[in-house]
This record gives C-alpha cells, sequence and structure tokens, in this order.
C-alpha cells in the first residue's frame, strides 16, 4: 500500500480511496452456507464473489460482463440517486439456484452452474428483479412493467399504456432522492401476486437542462416538482403476476400522501406506509388483493415533521418497525389487531436504526444501533419481552454488519479512525471468527495523521460531536489558518467513528500544508433525535451557523487557530452554508468555496423542501429569511463558487441568479462551471480539475500573513 505522507491530487481523487478497497453489497444466502458480495479485484471495478462459510475458501463468481456500451441514461439517474460511484457490477440477485445481473441497460442470467448468458431481450429492462423461485425476471421496459423468461426473453406485460411522463413499477424522483424508495414494484411471498406503482407526472412542467458542451447541443428534460407545485400523482395497484384479471387500484383517500414503503404481511394481504405531504402525519393502512382497505394498523402525528423509518419488517403476523415518537427512534411491535408496543432496551443510549432480522420464537430483533451520541454503529441483541439487550459487536468504532437470513451468524466490517475494515464472518453461536476479505494496512503505514475528536456544548447543554485535522509540528506565531468543512443540514452526519474520517484526503491535504480542518455536527444533523434535529424546523441557516461558528472559537481557544485566517466549504446544503457563512458571518469567515450551493429553497423540490420549511404561503417569513439572494451585497471575503451544469438536483438556475445578484450588488468572486457534471461530479477530469483548484484556492487566499506583508504561509 502506498504511503501518503505527501498527498498529490491524483492520490485525492483516486477511487476506491486507501483501505476503502472492502466488499460492497454483502449478501449471504438463505441457508447461511455462502457469502455474496461485490470487490473491486482492480481500480473501482466491482466483481461478484462468494465465500463458502463451511471450507472458508472464496471464488471469483462473476466478472463484468463485457459490453461496448457504457451506463444508460437511466442506469446514470439512478446513479446519481444512489450516490454510486463504483463501475463494474453494481447490482446482482441470487433467487434459488438462479442469478441475475444487471449491465449497462442489458441483463445477464444463470441456473445452477450454467455460464451467465445476456437475456434476448432488445429493450433496456430498469429495475430488474428475479421471482422467489429465480425462474423469471420482473423489470421495466418502455415505462411498463413485465414479467420475462430469462432464457427465451418472452415478455409478459404487466401493465400497458406507459408514455412520456406516464409510467409504471419505477419510483418517481421524489422517491428515490427524499424517501429512500428505490423500487416501485413488490413481489408477494409466495410470487403469485404483485403491488406496482403508476406514476403519472404528465402536469408538471418539464425543466430543461442544456448539454453546451458536447458537439451537438441537446436538451435534457426533467418533471421536477419544485416547492408548492404539483408532485408526480402516485396510486398503488395490486394484480396476478401471470397477468390474468384486472389491476386493483387502492385507495387512500383524498388527502395528498407520499407512497414510502410496501411490505406483504401474507399472500392475500399488503401493508402499505404513506405520509402526509406536510410530513407531520405517517400511516400503516392494510389492503386485501382486490384492493379493498381492511383498517389503519398503525398511526402517528407530529407537530414538526416524522422521518420515515428506514426498514419494516413482517413475521408470523406482526408488524416490526421502528419510531422516534418518543425520542430517540426504537423498535414498535404492531400485531394484527393494532396494538403497539414499544420495545425500548433498558441502558439503550442509541437509536435502533435499522432492523437486521426477527427471530419471533425467542422474541429477539437484531437491530443496528447507534452508540456514543451516534458516532458509533454496532449489533444489538434486543429481547422485547424484557427489554434486556446485548451488544454483539462490542468494539468501539464503526461496524457495517449483515445478518444472515437465518440468523446463523453475519458479516461485520469493522473500523476506526486507526483502521480500515476488514470482513469478518462471526457465528451467532460463537467460536472463532472467519476472515472473509482481509484489508491490509491502517493509517500508521499510510502515514496519514488521525482526526481528533472535540466536543462543544450549546444550548442547555447540548453536546456537538466534532474531529479536527490538526498540522504537523508548531503552530505559527499567529496560530494555524482554519478551514471548516460543512454539510450542516438535516438527514446527514459528517463526523463518525470510521475510517472514512481518516481517508477525507481533502482534509488530510490541507493539513499537510499547513490548516487545521474542522467538521462539526451541529443541531439539525440525524442520528441524536427528533429534538436534536427539530432544531431548524422552519427555518434554515441560522441555528446551523451559529453551531459552526461556536465550533471556529473552540478551536481558537483549544487547538490554536488564527481567528483572522478562517475559510470553509462545501457541497449542495454545505454550499448552502459555506454561503451563508461568508454573508452573514464575514466579520469570521474570510474564505469560501461553495460547491453547489441552494441559493432559494423555493426552488428546490417539495419532498425535501416542505418536509423542513413547510410551504411558502404558511411560512414565508422562514422562506425569505433563508434566501441568500438578498444577501448578497453583504459579501466581502473571497469565495469560490462552483457548480455543474447538467446538475439534475441543485439546478444551475440556483448559481446563475447568485451571479446575477453579486453583479447587481458589484461583488468580485470567483467561478468555475463544470459543463458535463451533475450534482454528483462525476469522470477524473472534473474531479482533479475542481478538487485542484478548491485545495488551492485556500492556499492563494488565506495563507497570507496577517501582518499585510504578502508573505505566504506555504
Amino acid at each position: 500500500m502506498k504511503t501518503l505522507e505527501h498527498l498529490s491530487i491524483d492520490d485525492i481523487i483516486q477511487t476506491p480511496r486507501p483501505g476503502n478497497r472492502v466488499p460492497t453489497s454483502i449478501r449471504i444466502s438463505a441457508d447461511g452456507r455462502k457469502i455474496h458480495y461485490l470487490f473491486p479485484a482492480a481500480d473501482d471495478v466491482l466483481s461478484l464473489w462468494t465465500y463458502d462459510v463451511e471450507s472458508g475458501s472464496r471464488h471469483l463468481e462473476v466478472e463484468p460482463p463485457e459490453t461496448e456500451s457504457g451506463d444508460t441514461y437511466e442506469e446514470e439517474m439512478r446513479r446519481q440517486r444512489a450516490r454510486l460511484q463504483w463501475q463494474g457490477i453494481t447490482q446482482y440477485q441470487f433467487s434459488q439456484d438462479a442469478l441475475l445481473v444487471p449491465q449497462h441497460g442489458q441483463l445477464y442470467y444463470r441456473r445452477g452452474t450454467d455460464a451467465l448468458v445476456r437475456v434476448p431481450f432488445d429493450q433496456e429492462v430498469v429495475d430488474a428483479q428475479l421471482s422467489v423461485d429465480g425462474r423469471w425476471i420482473f423489470g421495466v421496459a418502455g415505462g411498463n412493467l413485465c414479467r420475462m423468461d430469462p432464457m427465451t426473453g418472452d415478455v409478459q406485460w404487466l401493465t400497458e399504456g406507459a408514455e412520456e411522463g406516464l409510467f409504471y413499477g419505477l419510483a418517481e424522483y421524489a422517491a428515490q432522492e427524499e424517501l429512500e424508495r428505490s423500487h416501485g414494484y413488490w413481489v408477494s411471498p409466495n410470487g403469485g401476486l404483485i403491488a406496482l406503482t403508476e406514476v403519472d407526472e404528465r402536469h408538471i412542467p418539464r425543466y430543461p437542462i442544456v448539454h453546451q458542451a458536447e458537439a451537438q447541443v441537446r436538451v435534457e428534460e426533467h418533471r421536477y416538482p419544485f416547492v408548492g407545485q404539483a408532485n408526480a400523482r402516485v396510486r398503488l395497484g395490486i394484480r396476478h403476476t401471470e397477468g390474468a384479471g384486472p389491476i386493483h387500484w387502492l385507495d387512500w383517500g383524498t388527502e395528498e400522501r407520499y407512497l414510502v414503503d410496501v411490505v406483504w404481511e401474507s399472500e392475500a394481504h399488503v401493508l402499505v406506509l404513506t405520509l402526509a405531504r406536510t410530513h407531520q402525519h405517517l400511516a400503516w393502512d392494510r389492503y386485501d388483493e382486490s384492493g379493498k382497505h381492511l383498517g389503519r394498523v398503525y398511526e402517528e402525528s407530529s407537530p414538526y415533521w416524522i422521518n420515515r423509518p428506514s426498514s419494516s419488517v413482517v413475521k408470523d403476523g406482526l408488524l416490526f418497525t421502528t419510531s422516534e415518537s418518543r425520542g430517540l427512534r426504537r423498535l414498535i411491535i404492531v400485531d394484527p389487531a393494532g396494538t403497539v408496543r414499544q420495545a425500548a432496551a433498558e441502558g439503550q443510549g442509541g437509536a435502533a436504526e435499522e432492523i437486521l432480522g426477527i427471530d419471533v420464537e425467542n422474541r429477539r430483533a437484531y437491530l443496528w444501533a447507534t452508540r456514543h451520541r451516534g458516532m458509533d454503529r454496532t449489533l444489538i441483541e434486543l429481547n422485547w419481552e424484557t427489554g434486556q439487550w446485548n451488544d454483539l459487536t462490542p468494539e468501539p468504532g464503526w461496524h457495517a454488519v449483515t445478518l444472515a437470513p437465518d440468523l446463523s451468524g453475519w458479516v461485520d466490517q469493522h473500523s476506526t479512525w486507526d483502521h480500515p475494515a476488514s470482513a469478518v464472518y462471526q457465528r451467532r453461536t460463537g467460536g472463532e471468527p472467519q476472515v472473509v476479505v482481509a484489508n491490509q494496512g491502517d493509517r500508521m503505514a499510510l502515514k496519514l495523521k488521525r482526526p481528533e475528536a472535540f466536543q462543544v456544548t450549546v444550548g442547555d447543554g447540548i453536546e456537538l460531536n466534532g474531529i479536527v485535522y490538526r498540522p504537523s509540528g508548531e503552530a505559527p506565531a499567529g496560530g494555524w489558518p482554519l478551514i471548516v468543512s460543512v454539510y450542516g443540514g438535516p438527514h446527514a452526519q459528517m463526523v463518525v467513528s470510521g475510517w472514512g474520517e481518516t481517508i477525507d484526503l481533502d482534509a488530510q491535504f490541507l493539513a499537510q500544508h499547513g490548516f487545521l480542518v474542522m467538521k462539526l455536527d451541529g443541531r439539525g444533523s440525524y442520528h441524536r433525535g427528533p429534538e436534536f434535529e427539530q432544531a431548524i424546523f422552519h427555518h434554515f441557516g441560522d441555528v446551523e451557523l451559529a453551531d459552526q461558528l461556536q465550533g471556529v472559537s473552540y478551536m481558537c481557544e483549544h487547538f490554536g487557530a488564527n481567528a483572522r485566517r478562517v475559510g470553509i466549504y462545501g457541497w449542495s446544503y454545505g454550499g448552502y452554508m459555506t454561503l451563508r457563512a461568508l454573508l452573514k458571518a464575514p466579520e469570521v469567515f474570510k474564505v469560501g468555496v461553495s460547491g453547489a450551493p441552494v441559493a432559494d429553497f423555493r426552488w428546490y423540490d417539495t419532498t425535501y423542501t416542505e418536509r423542513y420549511l413547510g410551504d411558502d404561503a404558511t411560512n414565508h417569513a422562514g422562506y425569505e429569511s433563508t434566501s441568500l439572494i438578498p444577501l448578497a451585497g453583504q459579501l466581502e471575503g473571497k469565495l469560490l463558487l462552483i457548480h455543474g451544469l447538467a446538475d439534475e438536483n441543485v439546478h444551475f438556475h440556483h448559481s446563475a441568479a447568485m451571479i446575477q445578484a453579486f453583479i447587481n450588488a458589484d461583488k468580485d468572486f470567483d467561478l468555475i462551471v463544470l459543463p458535463m457534471s451533475r450534482h454528483m461530479v462525476q469522470g477524473t477530469p472534473n474531479q482533479r480539475y475542481r478538487t485542484r483548484r478548491t485545495l488551492q484556492f485556500f492556499q492563494e487566499n488565506l495563507c497570507e500573513d496577517s501582518s499585510g506583508s504578502g508573505e505566504r504561509a506555504l
């Protein structure tokens, strides 16, 4: 492993990053004997591997199929929604003895020990999934849901009538981007029925994105739901998978609601999770196969907003889900009669983030939970009758866990700031762990500095988690220049106890060049409970900025930062926070690099923005004070603004309006436009250029001697 004592720009943009050559998409077979995973044998190209638990051997299962084409448009959009950087095989599914691998719009299939072959079907199939018995492939082609014979390519259409803006069996933009729902169909346990969505976006105006840098200029159009405007109309139907009979459409009333999740309770009954458009009411409802509403199973309300549960499971007629209705997220159990039990673990200090497995017979739930003020992740075993729980991965740090379907064991990828994760299999009955994939090297071998933890107290004794990257040697006479790496917004976390913090190579590079770098999760960030997060309700920017300012003061007092040389950078909401910091606190922040910022949240999507800010009609003052456009005249420091022209999430409209506001106010700033870049910047040239210019901007503008002599600190 190459040491990184002196980082280069190419070191920073490499994929995977040092120590991150680890298994992804780990799945354990139904009998617990095989562990399947994707692994980059070279560079960022993933292949499918299998580990045999009994023999301890591993073998290459499938290499990426050779294709002449790259990602299709649909694949590119789904990559953006999933923030997926890897190449090669990025999806796969085993069902019985069948394997499905989608690749570049084509499907590849094998049965048993046969060779992997391309399914003979000429259209692109999106969100392909195997049937329960592995004999069929479901997916969406041309906007219609179908069932396909993988050997012949013969298709049975389950819907018809799709057109531009009207499609079946796919999740709409808002569901994928903001509701963590990537699917638009769900097959029943025995495979006889299928629940499917119809999405109608034809009433939503097309938003144009002009690709100016291509040889032939083209216009790409999106149906993007802006704040206060119409959402896609989504309805859910049920039909037989062999195509017989009509689609039975469900009715959840006249109130506009988001479809969040669908879980089959039995072969004949389905549970449907919806959220009101305000996000202040959540409901689980039961329907039969004819679409008849059989009653409400569970509901909750909040004067703020409700975060969707990350996972829900039905087992032996019981619904297992999670809720923040009483504080930190806890397991709740709902029986068929609607009786609710909250299974709080005695002494459990963290939140139950995800349900990994359920053992009804022994009243045990296996949960991925937080520890240490949300910084750690661990696997716990909870007895929901007694409230007793066991921490099955007690070592401090970040445990990414995959549990076997039969609960016989789990794969643990445990990392800390000192050590990257190896993939280790642990049997539930104990015994020596088995190394599935070892990870060589640590931060000392790489010569990377260990981030240092600190806490800042704000409000009524609330402790905020922070880390700092400290340069080597003694601080200069005036103190270290300080750079704040920020996100700051809801539903995100910057500071965790895993290897990812050590390989924040932007921060490491800056520290190697004499900067202190600070990251702080202020109020409003995720995984600390609703009270902590809801501090930003109906207004963005003020609480988050106040907390970052507290962090800066702490750096000056305890880490030798120079209060006259403070910079800040971030992307997306972090870009918004960077601009807000420069405009609202110019006496503190002298230099900023703002990437893809939201300038006015009235120009962002309904689902995200209305969750936190409500709508402009009822919270006009909140939207006005959140907007950055009226603040442009307050710019005093050095600003570098970066945005991709093809950004389909935070449109270039935001930066264009900000640019004009700065021009109107006669304010100087620097600008980088990435003509072929979307919200997640991809492509080595784009990544290299953005990274190099960002780091150089701080070197050129934040390192001048505070005496004004013009000497540089570097």
